[in-house]
Protein backbone atom coordinates (compact mmCIF):
# COMPACT_ATOMS: atom_id res chain seq x y z
CA UNK A 1 0.00 0.00 0.00
CA UNK A 2 1.34 3.55 -0.57
CA UNK A 3 1.93 5.31 2.40
CA UNK A 4 -0.11 8.73 0.75
CA UNK A 5 -2.80 5.96 0.91
CA UNK A 6 -2.69 5.20 3.77
CA UNK A 7 -2.44 8.20 5.16
CA UNK A 8 -5.75 9.32 3.04
CA UNK A 9 -8.00 6.68 4.84
CA UNK A 10 -5.90 6.94 8.87
CA UNK A 11 -7.60 10.53 8.28
CA UNK A 12 -10.85 9.38 6.47
CA UNK A 13 -11.32 7.72 9.33
CA UNK A 14 -10.94 9.90 11.87
CA UNK A 15 -12.60 13.56 10.60
CA UNK A 16 -15.70 10.79 10.38
CA UNK A 17 -15.10 10.04 13.85
CA UNK A 18 -14.40 13.69 14.83
CA UNK A 19 -17.94 14.44 13.36
CA UNK A 20 -19.99 12.54 14.94
CA UNK A 21 -17.83 13.11 18.33
CA UNK A 22 -19.36 16.75 17.62
CA UNK A 23 -22.97 15.78 16.94
CA UNK A 24 -23.18 13.60 19.79
CA UNK A 25 -21.78 15.98 21.92
CA UNK A 26 -24.33 19.02 20.94
CA UNK A 27 -27.21 16.81 20.88
CA UNK A 28 -26.22 15.61 24.86
CA UNK A 29 -25.89 19.51 25.62
CA UNK A 30 -29.07 19.87 24.23
CA UNK A 31 -30.37 17.81 26.51
CA UNK A 32 -28.61 18.29 28.99
CA UNK A 33 -30.84 22.32 29.00
CA UNK A 34 -33.78 21.01 28.67
CA UNK A 35 -33.27 18.59 31.77
CA UNK A 36 -31.69 21.69 33.75
CA UNK A 37 -34.51 23.69 34.10
CA UNK A 38 -33.71 27.20 35.88
CA UNK A 39 -30.17 26.62 35.85
CA UNK A 40 -30.10 27.12 32.17
CA UNK A 41 -30.38 30.24 32.26
CA UNK A 42 -26.90 30.96 32.86
CA UNK A 43 -26.05 29.53 29.30
CA UNK A 44 -22.07 29.94 29.73
CA UNK A 45 -21.81 26.87 32.30
CA UNK A 46 -23.12 24.87 29.82
CA UNK A 47 -21.97 25.92 26.51
CA UNK A 48 -18.57 26.67 27.85
CA UNK A 49 -17.36 23.19 28.78
CA UNK A 50 -18.34 22.15 25.04
CA UNK A 51 -16.04 25.14 23.44
CA UNK A 52 -13.29 23.69 25.73
CA UNK A 53 -13.67 19.88 24.71
CA UNK A 54 -13.34 21.13 21.41
CA UNK A 55 -10.18 23.38 22.10
CA UNK A 56 -11.95 26.16 20.10
CA UNK A 57 -12.59 28.63 22.74
CA UNK A 58 -9.78 31.29 21.70
CA UNK A 59 -10.93 31.09 18.05
CA UNK A 60 -14.73 31.42 19.31
CA UNK A 61 -13.75 34.26 21.26
CA UNK A 62 -11.98 36.20 18.25
CA UNK A 63 -15.75 36.18 16.28
CA UNK A 64 -18.29 36.32 19.24
CA UNK A 65 -18.56 38.60 22.01
CA UNK A 66 -20.60 35.96 24.19
CA UNK A 67 -21.55 32.60 24.86
CA UNK A 68 -25.19 31.50 23.20
CA UNK A 69 -26.49 28.20 22.34
CA UNK A 70 -26.75 29.25 19.00
CA UNK A 71 -23.83 31.05 18.12
CA UNK A 72 -21.69 27.89 19.48
CA UNK A 73 -24.05 25.52 17.94
CA UNK A 74 -23.61 27.66 14.75
CA UNK A 75 -19.39 27.47 15.25
CA UNK A 76 -19.43 23.96 15.71
CA UNK A 77 -21.21 22.68 12.91
CA UNK A 78 -21.54 25.06 9.60
CA UNK A 79 -19.84 27.83 9.92
CA UNK A 80 -16.89 27.10 7.10
CA UNK A 81 -14.08 29.24 9.06
CA UNK A 82 -13.99 27.11 11.79
CA UNK A 83 -11.45 24.43 10.55
CA UNK A 84 -12.81 22.58 13.38
CA UNK A 85 -16.38 22.88 12.35
CA UNK A 86 -18.55 19.46 11.90
CA UNK A 87 -18.77 20.37 7.97
CA UNK A 88 -15.02 21.26 7.69
CA UNK A 89 -14.66 18.21 8.94
CA UNK A 90 -16.98 16.31 6.71
CA UNK A 91 -15.42 17.96 3.66
CA UNK A 92 -12.14 16.92 4.79
CA UNK A 93 -13.14 13.04 5.11
CA UNK A 94 -14.88 13.55 1.56
CA UNK A 95 -12.10 14.75 -0.08
CA UNK A 96 -9.25 11.89 1.74
CA UNK A 97 -12.38 9.36 0.63
CA UNK A 98 -12.11 10.87 -2.77
CA UNK A 99 -7.91 10.21 -2.86
CA UNK A 100 -8.17 6.47 -2.32
CA UNK A 101 -11.16 5.34 -3.94
CA UNK A 102 -9.79 2.28 -5.73
CA UNK A 103 -9.11 1.40 -2.57
CA UNK A 104 -12.53 1.79 -0.74
CA UNK A 105 -16.03 0.12 -1.37
CA UNK A 106 -18.45 2.10 -3.37
CA UNK A 107 -21.22 2.57 -0.94
CA UNK A 108 -18.78 4.04 2.13
CA UNK A 109 -17.83 6.63 -1.07
CA UNK A 110 -20.96 7.32 -1.38
CA UNK A 111 -21.99 7.85 2.50
CA UNK A 112 -19.59 10.00 3.04
CA UNK A 113 -20.38 12.15 -0.37
CA UNK A 114 -23.66 11.94 1.06
CA UNK A 115 -23.11 13.46 4.38
CA UNK A 116 -21.42 16.26 2.46
CA UNK A 117 -23.70 17.05 0.21
CA UNK A 118 -26.52 17.07 3.10
CA UNK A 119 -24.42 19.73 5.06
CA UNK A 120 -23.52 21.88 2.35
CA UNK A 121 -27.47 22.06 1.26
CA UNK A 122 -30.18 24.77 2.28
CA UNK A 123 -31.99 21.72 3.99
CA UNK A 124 -28.99 20.98 6.40
CA UNK A 125 -29.04 24.85 7.89
CA UNK A 126 -32.79 24.90 7.90
CA UNK A 127 -33.22 21.49 9.87
CA UNK A 128 -30.19 22.76 12.31
CA UNK A 129 -32.54 26.13 13.34
CA UNK A 130 -35.49 24.21 13.39
CA UNK A 131 -35.17 21.02 14.80
CA UNK A 132 -31.54 20.91 15.62
CA UNK A 133 -31.98 17.54 17.67
CA UNK A 134 -33.55 15.65 13.83
CA UNK A 135 -30.05 17.35 12.19
CA UNK A 136 -27.36 16.08 14.83
CA UNK A 137 -29.27 12.64 14.61
CA UNK A 138 -29.25 12.79 10.56
CA UNK A 139 -25.25 12.92 11.35
CA UNK A 140 -25.08 10.59 13.73
CA UNK A 141 -27.09 7.84 11.76
CA UNK A 142 -24.77 8.76 8.84
CA UNK A 143 -21.70 7.45 10.76
CA UNK A 144 -22.94 4.86 12.29
CA UNK A 145 -23.59 3.84 8.68
CA UNK A 146 -20.24 4.75 7.54
CA UNK A 147 -18.69 2.54 10.35
CA UNK A 148 -21.41 -0.31 9.58
CA UNK A 149 -20.21 -0.25 5.67
CA UNK A 150 -16.56 -0.66 6.51
CA UNK A 151 -17.42 -3.42 8.56
CA UNK A 152 -19.21 -5.23 6.28
CA UNK A 153 -17.55 -4.21 3.03
CA UNK A 154 -13.85 -3.90 4.17
CA UNK A 155 -11.56 -6.76 3.83
CA UNK A 156 -9.07 -7.58 6.85
CA UNK A 157 -6.10 -5.87 5.55
CA UNK A 158 -4.27 -2.73 5.59
CA UNK A 159 -6.98 -0.73 4.48
CA UNK A 160 -9.12 -1.68 7.47
CA UNK A 161 -6.10 -1.83 10.17
CA UNK A 162 -5.95 2.16 9.19
CA UNK A 163 -9.20 2.23 9.43
CA UNK A 164 -9.30 1.04 12.72
CA UNK A 165 -6.55 2.58 13.69
CA UNK A 166 -7.96 6.56 13.07
CA UNK A 167 -10.99 5.65 14.63
CA UNK A 168 -9.65 4.41 17.94
CA UNK A 169 -6.98 7.12 18.44
CA UNK A 170 -9.55 9.88 17.35
CA UNK A 171 -12.07 8.33 19.86
CA UNK A 172 -9.62 8.11 22.23
CA UNK A 173 -8.52 11.98 22.23
CA UNK A 174 -12.45 13.11 21.78
CA UNK A 175 -13.11 11.48 25.04
CA UNK A 176 -10.30 12.41 27.37
CA UNK A 177 -11.03 15.94 26.19
CA UNK A 178 -14.84 14.83 27.11
CA UNK A 179 -13.57 13.82 30.56
CA UNK A 180 -11.20 17.13 31.19
CA UNK A 181 -14.65 19.14 30.81
CA UNK A 182 -15.94 17.78 34.05
CA UNK A 183 -11.86 17.49 36.19
CA UNK A 184 -13.73 20.87 37.92
CA UNK A 185 -16.50 19.23 39.20
CA UNK A 186 -17.05 17.82 42.51
CA UNK A 187 -17.11 14.10 43.01
CA UNK A 188 -19.47 14.19 45.46
CA UNK A 189 -23.03 11.80 45.00
CA UNK A 190 -26.65 13.47 45.11
CA UNK A 191 -27.83 14.38 47.66
CA UNK A 192 -24.78 16.77 48.71
CA UNK A 193 -25.51 20.27 47.45
CA UNK A 194 -22.59 20.48 45.84
CA UNK A 195 -22.99 16.61 43.67
CA UNK A 196 -23.96 17.76 39.50
CA UNK A 197 -25.73 14.38 38.73
CA UNK A 198 -26.94 16.56 35.31
CA UNK A 199 -23.36 17.12 34.14
CA UNK A 200 -22.46 13.14 34.67
CA UNK A 201 -25.19 12.29 33.23
CA UNK A 202 -24.52 14.53 30.10
CA UNK A 203 -20.99 13.06 29.96
CA UNK A 204 -22.41 9.26 29.79
CA UNK A 205 -24.60 10.54 27.12
CA UNK A 206 -21.69 12.25 25.31
CA UNK A 207 -19.99 9.19 24.86
CA UNK A 208 -23.07 6.57 24.17
CA UNK A 209 -22.35 5.26 27.18
CA UNK A 210 -25.47 6.12 29.34
CA UNK A 211 -26.93 2.19 28.84
CA UNK A 212 -24.08 0.88 29.30
CA UNK A 213 -23.22 2.52 32.61
CA UNK A 214 -26.60 1.55 33.49
CA UNK A 215 -26.38 -1.86 32.87
CA UNK A 216 -23.36 -1.54 35.75
CA UNK A 217 -24.52 0.75 38.42
CA UNK A 218 -27.86 2.64 38.78
CA UNK A 219 -26.00 5.03 40.76
CA UNK A 220 -24.25 8.26 39.42
CA UNK A 221 -21.54 7.94 40.93
CA UNK A 222 -18.66 10.59 39.85
CA UNK A 223 -15.78 8.19 40.28
CA UNK A 224 -17.21 5.04 38.85
CA UNK A 225 -18.18 6.84 36.03
CA UNK A 226 -14.38 8.83 35.49
CA UNK A 227 -13.31 4.72 36.00
CA UNK A 228 -15.94 3.12 33.47
CA UNK A 229 -14.86 5.99 30.55
CA UNK A 230 -11.20 6.06 31.37
CA UNK A 231 -10.19 2.27 32.57
CA UNK A 232 -12.84 -0.05 31.37
CA UNK A 233 -11.40 -2.85 28.24
CA UNK A 234 -15.09 -3.85 27.12
CA UNK A 235 -16.84 -0.47 26.34
CA UNK A 236 -15.67 0.48 22.86
CA UNK A 237 -15.65 4.30 23.64
CA UNK A 238 -13.27 3.69 26.94
CA UNK A 239 -10.12 5.17 26.71
CA UNK A 240 -8.23 1.92 27.37
CA UNK A 241 -10.60 -0.18 25.18
CA UNK A 242 -9.22 2.37 22.52
CA UNK A 243 -5.43 1.92 23.44
CA UNK A 244 -5.99 -1.51 23.36
CA UNK A 245 -6.98 -1.40 19.51
CA UNK A 246 -4.71 1.22 18.50
CA UNK A 247 -1.64 -0.82 20.24
CA UNK A 248 -3.13 -4.63 18.77
CA UNK A 249 -3.87 -2.80 15.41
CA UNK A 250 0.14 -1.45 15.17
CA UNK A 251 1.22 -4.68 16.17
CA UNK A 252 -0.70 -6.15 13.43
CA UNK A 253 0.54 -3.52 10.98
CA UNK A 254 4.43 -3.68 12.09
CA UNK A 255 4.94 -7.28 12.00
CA UNK A 256 7.46 -8.72 13.86
CA UNK A 257 9.07 -5.78 15.06
CA UNK A 258 12.52 -6.66 13.59
CA UNK A 259 12.89 -2.91 12.29
CA UNK A 260 13.21 -0.75 14.94
CA UNK A 261 11.67 2.39 13.38
CA UNK A 262 8.69 0.60 12.45
CA UNK A 263 8.38 -0.41 16.87
CA UNK A 264 8.43 2.83 17.80
CA UNK A 265 4.51 3.45 17.76
CA UNK A 266 4.14 0.09 18.59
CA UNK A 267 6.07 1.01 21.64
CA UNK A 268 4.41 4.11 22.60
CA UNK A 269 0.84 2.64 22.49
CA UNK A 270 1.69 -0.66 24.58
CA UNK A 271 3.13 1.57 26.98
CA UNK A 272 0.42 3.43 27.62
CA UNK A 273 -2.28 0.50 27.42
CA UNK A 274 -0.07 -0.97 30.07
CA UNK A 275 -0.11 2.08 32.15
CA UNK A 276 -3.98 2.15 31.64
CA UNK A 277 -4.09 -1.59 32.38
CA UNK A 278 -2.67 -1.43 35.92
CA UNK A 279 -3.83 1.93 37.07
CA UNK A 280 -6.81 2.71 39.78
CA UNK A 281 -9.25 5.37 39.51
CA UNK A 282 -8.15 6.12 43.30
CA UNK A 283 -4.79 6.70 42.07
CA UNK A 284 -6.13 9.24 38.75
CA UNK A 285 -7.80 10.94 41.25
CA UNK A 286 -5.12 11.55 43.74
CA UNK A 287 -2.65 12.59 41.16
CA UNK A 288 -5.35 14.93 39.47
CA UNK A 289 -7.57 13.73 36.75
CA UNK A 290 -6.84 17.23 34.91
CA UNK A 291 -3.21 16.54 35.04
CA UNK A 292 -3.54 13.24 34.32
CA UNK A 293 -5.06 13.62 31.06
CA UNK A 294 -3.18 16.44 30.01
CA UNK A 295 -0.33 13.61 30.13
CA UNK A 296 -2.73 11.24 27.96
CA UNK A 297 -3.12 13.89 25.41
CA UNK A 298 0.44 14.24 25.05
CA UNK A 299 1.01 10.39 24.59
CA UNK A 300 -2.17 10.32 22.25
CA UNK A 301 -0.34 12.95 19.88
CA UNK A 302 3.08 11.04 20.36
CA UNK A 303 1.30 7.99 18.95
CA UNK A 304 -0.62 10.01 16.13
CA UNK A 305 2.82 11.37 15.50
CA UNK A 306 5.34 8.49 15.50
CA UNK A 307 2.22 6.80 13.18
CA UNK A 308 2.81 9.54 10.36
CA UNK A 309 6.38 9.31 11.04
CA UNK A 310 6.31 5.16 10.26
CA UNK A 311 4.14 5.07 7.65
CA UNK A 312 4.67 8.05 5.61
CA UNK A 313 7.81 9.42 5.96
CA UNK A 314 9.57 6.22 6.44
CA UNK A 315 10.55 5.87 2.58
CA UNK A 316 12.13 9.05 2.81
CA UNK A 317 14.38 8.66 6.11
CA UNK A 318 15.59 5.48 5.42
CA UNK A 319 17.56 3.95 2.51
CA UNK A 320 17.02 1.37 0.41
CA UNK A 321 18.06 -2.13 1.33
CA UNK A 322 17.65 -3.74 -2.07
CA UNK A 323 18.68 -2.26 -5.74
CA UNK A 324 15.79 -0.11 -7.37
CA UNK A 325 12.74 -1.22 -8.58
CA UNK A 326 12.94 -4.07 -6.84
CA UNK A 327 9.67 -4.63 -4.34
CA UNK A 328 9.96 -5.14 -0.86
CA UNK A 329 7.52 -7.25 1.26
CA UNK A 330 6.24 -4.78 3.85
CA UNK A 331 8.19 -1.49 2.30
CA UNK A 332 6.08 1.87 2.20
CA UNK A 333 6.09 4.25 -0.35
CA UNK A 334 5.79 8.12 -0.20
CA UNK A 335 5.24 11.17 -1.85
CA UNK A 336 7.79 14.46 -0.95
CA UNK A 337 8.23 14.36 2.92
CA UNK A 338 8.06 18.03 3.32
CA UNK A 339 4.88 18.48 1.37
CA UNK A 340 3.63 15.66 3.96
CA UNK A 341 4.54 17.25 6.79
CA UNK A 342 2.83 20.22 5.90
CA UNK A 343 -0.67 18.05 5.16
CA UNK A 344 -0.19 16.52 8.67
CA UNK A 345 0.10 19.63 10.42
CA UNK A 346 -3.27 20.57 8.49
CA UNK A 347 -4.96 17.92 9.56
CA UNK A 348 -4.41 18.14 13.29
CA UNK A 349 -5.39 21.66 13.44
Amino acid sequence: MLSRVADSIYWMARYVERAENLARLLLSTQDLLLDAGAEAADANQFWQPLLMATGDDESYAALYPVITGWTVAEFLTLRPDNPNSMINSVRAARENARTVRDQISGEMWECVNDLRLFLESGEARALRLQQPAAFYERVLHSSYQFHGIAESTTPRGETWHFLRLGTALERADKVSRLLDTCSGLPTEMAPHPGSRPLRWAALLRSCSAWHAFQALSAKLDPLRIIEYLLLDETFPRSITCCVNEVHTTLVTLCGDGTMSDMGKPVRLAGRLSADLRYTTVEEIMEAGLHSFIDDLQTRLNDIGTSIFETFVLYADSSPLASPPGRWQPGAWHSADAEDLQVQQQQQQQ
